[in-house]
C-alpha cells in the first residue's frame, strides 16, 4: 500500500525572523545606520520600556521620510518616534500562514507592505517578511500537491483491488447447463460498476439467472453487489430456490448493507428444463424479453414487479410461470442501455432494442453479445456510457443444437 505524508501548515513563529526592538529614543540617524549595516533587514520593532510601540520601515524610512534633499539634517538627531507608522498591521504568533494571507490581502490588497511585526501578547517577537510568507505558502501547497498525488495513488490503488474483487465475483460470461446457454456481457462506466448478474445450477437441475442494478456506483455499491451475491448463494445453500423467496431475502440482506442508502433493482429467472417452463419474480427491475421460435416479436415479461431491494424490510414479491420452449430465448438486461445517449441526448430506448433483438433473433448467442455492443457504440459514437451495460441470453437449444 502507498504510504503518504502529511504535511502541516507552519505558524508565523515558525517562519518570522526574531529581532530585538529599539528604543523609541534612538536617534533617527542610528537607525538608518543599523539598516546599512544589515541590507536583509526589512523594519525593526520600536519600543518604550519593552512596550511596543510600533514599527520602522526600511523602505518607507529611506525612501519616503529621508529620500528629499535636506531631511536628514532636519530629522538625523531626532528620535525615531516621530516617524513611527501610524496603526501598524501586525499579526499573532500563533497565526497560520494561510489565515496570515488572508487577512493581509485584506487589509493591503495592493500588497505595498514587505513585512510586519510578529506579536506574542502585546511584545513584540519578531519579523515577518511577506516574500518569506509567499514562499511558505508555495512550499505548503507543493506539499499538499504531493500529498494528494500520494492519496490519488492510493485511492486509485484501492478502487483497482475493488474492481478486481468485484470482478472475481462474477461468473463466466458464458455457460452451459444441458440445454441451456448462456452468454453475458457488460461494460461498467466506472471503476466498480454497479451491475451484478450471477446463474447457477440448482440441485433438481433447473437453472437460476439473477440480474440486478444497483443505484450507484463506487465502493458503496460495490459492497452492495457483494451482499447481493453472498446472500444469494447463503439462500440457495439453506434450501430457498423460489424466485420470490430469494427476493426476499437478498431484499433484507441489501437492506441491512446499505441502510436505505442504496436501492438495487432485481429479477431472478428460474428455468426447468424437464418441465420447458420459466418462473421469475422482478424486484423494480427492467423488464426482460422472451423471444419464442414460434413468434417473430420479442415479448416483453410485465406480468410481474415490485419495490427495488433495500427499500423496506420484509418486503413481499410475487412471481409467474412461462412457458419455455426448445429453441425459445430470453434477454435480461439493465437499463444502461436503453437509457444510453447519442450526441444529441437521444437515449437508445427501448423501440431500438425492440428492432435490435428481432432483428438478430437467429444470431448466435455468442456473437449476439458483440452485435449489441456495435450497435450501441454505433449510437452513442463514442463508446462510452453514462451508466453500466450488462445483459445476458438464455437460449434453450434445440436438440440438434446440443453438443
Amino acid at each position: 500500500m502507498t504510504e503518504c505524508c502529511t504535511t502541516s501548515v507552519p505558524l508565523l513563529k515558525d517562519i518570522m525572523i526574531p529581532i530585538a526592538g529599539i528604543s523609541a529614543d534612538v536617534p533617527v540617524r542610528d537607525v538608518v545606520g543599523i539598516f546599512q549595516q544589515d541590507q536583509t533587514l526589512l523594519a525593526l520593532p520600536v519600543v518604550d520600556r519593552d512596550r511596543f510601540v510600533g514599527v520602522i520601515n526600511r523602505k518607507v524610512l529611506i525612501f519616503k521620510h529621508l529620500g528629499r534633499p535636506y531631511t536628514m539634517d532636519l530629522y538625523g538627531r531626532k528620535p525615531i518616534s516621530v516617524l513611527l507608522e501610524e496603526c501598524p498591521l501586525v499579526m499573532d504568533a500563533a497565526l497560520d500562514v494561510n489565515s496570515a494571507l488572508e487577512r493581509l490581502v485584506s487589509e493591503d490588497p495592493a500588497l505595498e507592505s514587505d513585512s510586519f511585526p510578529v506579536m506574542e501578547g502585546d511584545r513584540c517577537i519578531g519579523i515577518a517578511s511577506v516574500a518569506e510568507l509567499m514562499m511558505s505558502i508555495s512550499r505548503l501547497q507543493a506539499g499538499l500537491l504531493q500529498t494528494l498525488r500520494c492519496l490519488t495513488a492510493r485511492i486509485r490503488e484501492e478502487v483497482a483491488i475493488a474492481s478486481r474483487v468485484q470482478q472475481d465475483l462474477l461468473p463466466f460470461d458464458t455457460a452451459r447447463f444441458g440445454a441451456i446457454d448462456i452468454n453475458a456481457g457488460m461494460a461498467t462506466s466506472t471503476e466498480i460498476g454497479g451491475d451484478f448478474y450471477d446463474y447457477l445450477q440448482l440441485d433438481n437441475g433447473t437453472v437460476c439467472i439473477v440480474m440486478g442494478d444497483v443505484s450507484g456506483h463506487g465502493v458503496q455499491a460495490g459492497m452492495v453487489t457483494t451482499a447481493a451475491k453472498a446472500s444469494l448463494h447463503t439462500l440457495i445453500a439453506a434450501g430457498i430456490t423460489t424466485p420470490h423467496r430469494l427476493l426476499e431475502g437478498m431484499n433484507n440482506a441489501i437492506l441491512a448493507t446499505a441502510r436505505r442508502n442504496l436501492l438495487m433493482t432485481c429479477v431472478i429467472i428460474t428455468v426447468d428444463q424437464r418441465r420447458r417452463t420459466m418462473t421469475i419474480a422482478n424486484g423494480g427491475h427492467t423488464f426482460p424479453y422472451v423471444l419464442h421460435s414460434s413468434a417473430p416479436e420479442p415479448c416483453r415479461i410485465e406480468e410481474v414487479s415490485g419495490f427495488p431491494l433495500g427499500l423496506e424490510p420484509d418486503g413481499t414479491y410475487t412471481e409467474n410461470t412461462l412457458p419455455f420452449e426448445p429453441g425459445d430465448r430470453l434477454f435480461v438486461y439493465t437499463d444502461g442501455i436503453i437509457e444510453a445517449s447519442d450526441m444529441g441526448g437521444n437515449q437508445y430506448g427501448l423501440e431500438r432494442l425492440e428492432a435490435f433483438l428481432h432483428a438478430e433473433r437467429h444470431t448466435p448467442p455468442q456473437d449476439l453479445r458483440q452485435h449489441l455492443f456495435d450497435s450501441l457504440n454505433r449510437f452513442t459514437a463514442t463508446g462510452t456510457y453514462d451508466d453500466d451495460v450488462t445483459f445476458l441470453t438464455v437460449h434453450y437449444t434445440l436438440d440438434e443444437d446440443q453438443p
